[in-house]
C-alpha cells in the first residue's frame, strides 16, 4: 500500500503542474512554445528528461543487462550529441527561430529557406507525426511494463485477461500526461519534466550504489558478471566481439546514436524557448553533467540487475529488470520513488512529443497550410483536443506489448534521417539551398523507411550478403549520412539565392 500512495502522490503532483501552469496559455503561442520564458535550469533539465525518456530506465538498463560493458559506446555517443546539440546547434536555433518567428521546426525550416512552395513543411510535418506515433506509443509500453512489474498482485482490484497490469499501467499513464499537457501546455511539460529529470538521475545514481553496496563492493559485483555471463563478454568494452562485428556492431553501432540528437524537433524546441540566449553555455554544462550522470547510472543498473536478478529474470522480459531491482532491494517508500522515477522518464518524452506534434497539427497544418486563423483561446482549446487525439493514439498502439530499446531506436532513427542534415546545415552552413533540403528530406525519409526492403535484397544477394550484419548496426549512421551528402551536393549545385548570414 505505501508504495502505491508514493506513486499516487507523485502523479498528482504533475497534475497539480499542469493546473497550475495553466494559467499562462493565452493563445498558441504560449501553449507550444512558453512564451520563450525558459529559464538556463528549466531549459537544460527538460531538454534531457525529454530526450532520454523511458528508454533511459527501462531500455538501456535492459541492453546493459544482456550486452554488459559494451554498451558504454551508447553513453559515449549519446554524450556527444549532448554536447553537440548544446554547445552548435542551440545559439543558432535560438537566433533564427526568433528572427522567423517560429513556433515549430517546420516553422523555421520554412523560413530559413525560403520556401515559399510548402514542401519543406508538409514533408517536416509529415516527417513528425509518422515517426511520433511510434515514438509516443512506445513510451507508453514503458508505462505499462514498470506499472505491471512494480503493482502485479498489490493492488486490490487485480488483473482480467483483457485488462491486465499492462493495459493499466497504460490507461493510468495516459490520464495523467493528457491531464497536464492539454492543461498547462509547453510550460507544465518543462516544469514537470524539470521535476522529472532530478529524480530521474536520482534514482539512476542512487539504485546502482546501493546494489554494489548490498553486492559486497565492485569485485562481488565482477565475480557475479562473471558467473551470469558464463564469459567475461559482460566485463568487456568490446561484448566480445573482434574485428569487422566489433567495429560496426558494438563501436560504431553505439557512437552512432549522437548522431540522431539533432532531428528531434522535441528536443530542438526547447533551443527555441531559452529566455535568454547568453545563459545557453550555462544550460550546457548543465545538460552534460546530467546526461554522464544519468547514462553511466542507467548502464549500472542493468549490469546490477544481472548480478542480482539473473536467475529470476531468466525466460523473461529483461525490460522489468530496472523495477525489480527497486523492489527487491529498497523499501516501500524509496521504490515508489525509484518507480515514479521510471515513469516520469516515459512522461517527461511523451508530454513534450505531443506537444510538437500539436503544434505540427494546428501551427503548422491548421493555419500555415489551411490558412486557419483561430483566435487566441480558441486555438488553446482546440491544441487541448488535439492533445487527448494523439494520447488515445498512442495507447492503441501500444496495446500489446513491444520492444522499448529497438522501437524508440527505430524513431529516433527516422527522425533523425528525415530532419537532422536539414536543421543542422539550416542553422550552420548559409550555402544550405531549398533544392538541397527537399531532396535529402526525401530521401533519407524513404531510405530509413524502406530499409528492411533494402535489406532483405542484399540478403539475397551472394556477394552482398555477408555486409548486411554491418550495415544493419550502423543503420543511422547510414541514413543520416545518405541525407547530408545529398543537400550538400545539390545545394552545391544548386545554391541559394541568398546567402544572408543575418
Amino acid at each position: 500500500m505505501t508504495l502505491a500512495i508514493v506513486f499516487a502522490a507523485y502523479l498528482l503532483g504533475m497534475a497539480g503542474i499542469g493546473l497550475y501552469c495553466s494559467r499562462f496559455n493565452k493563445d498558441l503561442g504560449d501553449f507550444v512554445l512558453g512564451g520563450r520564458r525558459l529559464g538556463p535550469w528549466v531549459a537544460a533539465f527538460s531538454a534531457q528528461a525529454s530526450d532520454f525518456s523511458g528508454w533511459l530506465l527501462v531500455g538501456l538498463p535492459a541492453a546493459a543487462y544482456v550486452s554488459g560493458f559494451s554498451m558504454i559506446w551508447t553513453c559515449i555517443g549519446c554524450t556527444l550529441g549532448v554536447m553537440f546539440n548544446w554547445m552548435l546547434l542551440a545559439p543558432a536555433m535560438r537566433h533564427y527561430s526568433q528572427k522567423y518567428n517560429a513556433l515549430t521546426v517546420p516553422d523555421f525550416l520554412e523560413a530559413r529557406f525560403n520556401d515559399t512552395t510548402r514542401i519543406i513543411r508538409v514533408m517536416a510535418v509529415l516527417t513528425i507525426l509518422i515517426f511520433y506515433a511510434s515514438y509516443i506509443s512506445q513510451q507508453f509500453d514503458a508505462a505499462g511494463k514498470v506499472f505491471s512489474s512494480a503493482f502485479a498482485g498489490r493492488v486490490p482490484w487485480g488483473e482480467t485477461e483483457t485488462w491486465t497490469y499492462y493495459r493499466q499501467g497504460l490507461i493510468i499513464g495516459m490520464v495523467v500526461i493528457l491531464g497536464y499537457t492539454a492543461m498547462g501546455g509547453f510550460m507544465a511539460v518543462c516544469w514537470t519534466d524539470f521535476v522529472q529529470a532530478i529524480l530521474m538521475v536520482s534514482a539512476l545514481v542512487a539504485l546502482p550504489v546501493i546494489a554494489i553496496v548490498k553486492l559486497g563492493g565492485f569485485g562481488a559485483m565482477w565475480e557475479a558478471l562473471h558467473a551470469a555471463g558464463a564469459s567475461d563478454m559482460l566485463l568487456a568494452v568490446d561484448g566480445g566481439k573482434v574485428g569487422a562485428s566489433l567495429f560496426f556492431g558494438v563501436i560504431l553501432a553505439g557512437l552512432t546514436w549522437g548522431v540522431g540528437y539533432p532531428g528531434q524537433p522535441h528536443i530542438v524546441s526547447r533551443f527555441m524557448a531559452i529566455e535568454n540566449p547568453n545563459k545557453i553555455p550555462k544550460s550546457a554544462l548543465i545538460s552534460v553533467v546530467w546526461s554522464l550522470f544519468a547514462l553511466y547510472g542507467s548502464m549500472f543498473v542493468g549490469l546490477a540487475a544481472r548480478a542480482i536478478l539473473d536467475q529470476e529474470l531468466t525466460g523473461k522480459d529483461v525490460e522489468h529488470a530496472m523495477p525489480l531491482l527497486a523492489l527487491q532491494l529498497l523499501p516501500p517508500v524509496l521504490a515508489g520513488l525509484i518507480l515514479s522515477a521510471a515513469v516520469a522518464a516515459m512522461m517527461s518524452t511523451v508530454d513534450s512529443q505531443i506537444i510538437v506534434a500539436v503544434a505540427a497539427v494546428v501551427r503548422d497544418g491548421y493555419e500555415k497550410l489551411f490558412g486557419g486563423h483561430p483566435s487566441g483561446r480558441t486555438a488553446v482549446w482546440l491544441s487541448r483536443a488535439v492533445v487527448l487525439g494523439l494520447g488515445v493514439g498512442g495507447v492503441a498502439m501500444a496495446w500489446e506489448k513491444g520492444d522499448v530499446f529497438k522501437g524508440i531506436l527505430d524513431a529516433w532513427g527516422g527522425l533523425a534521417a528525415s530532419l537532422g542534415p536539414a536543421i543542422v546545415l539550416g542553422c550552420l552552413w548559409h550555402g544550405t539551398s531549398r533544392a538541397g533540403v527537399i531532396v535529402g528530406m526525401g530521401t533519407g525519409s524513404l531510405l530509413v523507411q524502406s530499409w528492411g526492403m533494402l535489406m532483405g535484397f542484399m540478403g539475397g544477394s551472394e556477394a552482398l550478403s555477408g555486409a548486411v550484419p554491418h550495415f544493419e548496426s550502423v543503420k543511422l549512421l547510414v541514413c543520416v549520412g545518405v541525407n547530408l551528402m545529398l543537400v550538400v551536393l545539390i545545394s552545391l549545385i544548386c545554391p541559394p539565392a541568398d546567402r544572408s548570414t543575418a
